[in-house]
């Protein structure tokens, strides 16, 4: 089998499918993943878009120093895979501390702007913390989000479970507003999973259902899940549910404590495409001796 073909776009019925990682510079993924002594010049991006379609860029959510000659490194770095996208996160200043400035928008859309111009971006995401509860001045934001930055596919987290209400899906109808199905434990205060919200663009973050690990507050305990094969079989089954309708697909592993996030992106790469193998880096198969049956161990680039 040839390495094109073991790397094969994953897509289907449900329109193009993206599955990727919430960020490149995970320490977890370390050895595993990343080649030990990778040597001088060793570009992390460059080797994570052999195995994976799609990004989430994760440091967008701390700064707006990034500039345009960052995005163009970052669209260097992923040429060799002509599907590759990079979803953004964006700027805390505008979800969580409501500090942003005017310059701040523009620094954000300027970034946008080099990632679309090189049809490298798939959208923009704002993720509203638990606190973020449902109020009429709250939802009313969402608009002004969505004049700023709403040319950029611009998709809305929530997780608050006062959003969980029918008359503000009707409101996201109306104001064409795209919402996350974001994943997160069973706990009273979160949103439940909404995975067949009807939109022709869908995102799922995969957050992990690590309950105890979510009320002890440590970041590591957060993201310590595996997905079961049952759990994955059930969001493959929501990803195909809505195929008439969805174009576009972005999934996106955030589980990354002991590098469950690798493993279930490749697993969910499997169901959409059975009977494919696919590529993964040898050290990953050793510490995962399972994804050898579906994948092959191969000499990436360095």
């Amino acid at each position: 089998m040839s390495r094109d073909e073991e790397s094969a776009p994953v897509s289907g019925p449900a329109g193009e499918i993206f599955i990727g990682m919430g960020g490149w510079e995970i320490p977890s993924f370390g050895n595993v993943f990343y080649p030990p002594n990778a040597g001088r010049g060793f570009r992390k991006l460059e080797y994570y878009a052999q195995f994976f379609d799609l990004v989430e860029v994760n440091a967008t959510f701390y700064t707006v120093a990034l500039s345009p000659v960052q995005a163009q490194r970052w669209i260097e770095d992923v040429q060799a895979n002509e599907r590759f996208l990079f979803t953004v996160k964006l700027f805390r200043g505008f979800t969580h501390t409501f500090d942003a400035a005017a310059k701040d928008a523009l620094k954000t859309q300027y970034l946008l702007e080099s990632l679309a111009g090189a049809k490298k971006l798939g959208c923009l995401v704002a993720q509203f913390p638990v606190s973020y509860a449902r109020t009429k001045e709250h939802q009313d934001y969402f608009l002004k989000l969505q004049n700023a930055f709403g040319e950029f596919g611009l998709f809305i987290e929530l997780r608050h479970r006062s959003w969980d209400n029918k008359d503000f899906y009707d409101f996201c109808t109306v104001k064409k507003l795209h919402l996350v199905s974001v994943d997160l434990p069973a706990l009273p205060e979160f949103m439940p999973f909404q995975p067949s919200v009807r939109q022709t663009e869908r995102y799922f973050r995969m957050m992990g259902r690590n309950a105890q690990g979510w009320k002890s507050g440590g970041k590591s305990g957060r993201y310590d899940y595996d997905y079961s094969k049952e759990e994955l079989e059930n969001l493959y089954d929501h990803i195909l549910r809505e195929e008439h309708h969805t174009q576009r697909t972005y999934v996106v592993f955030h589980n990354d404590t002991k590098i469950n996030s690798l493993v279930n992106g490749l697993d969910l790469k499997r169901l959409l495409k059975p009977g494919r193998r696919f590529p993964a880096p040898e050290n990953l198969l050793l510490k995962f001796p399972q994804l050898r049956e579906f994948c092959t161990a191969v000499n990436c680039k360095l």
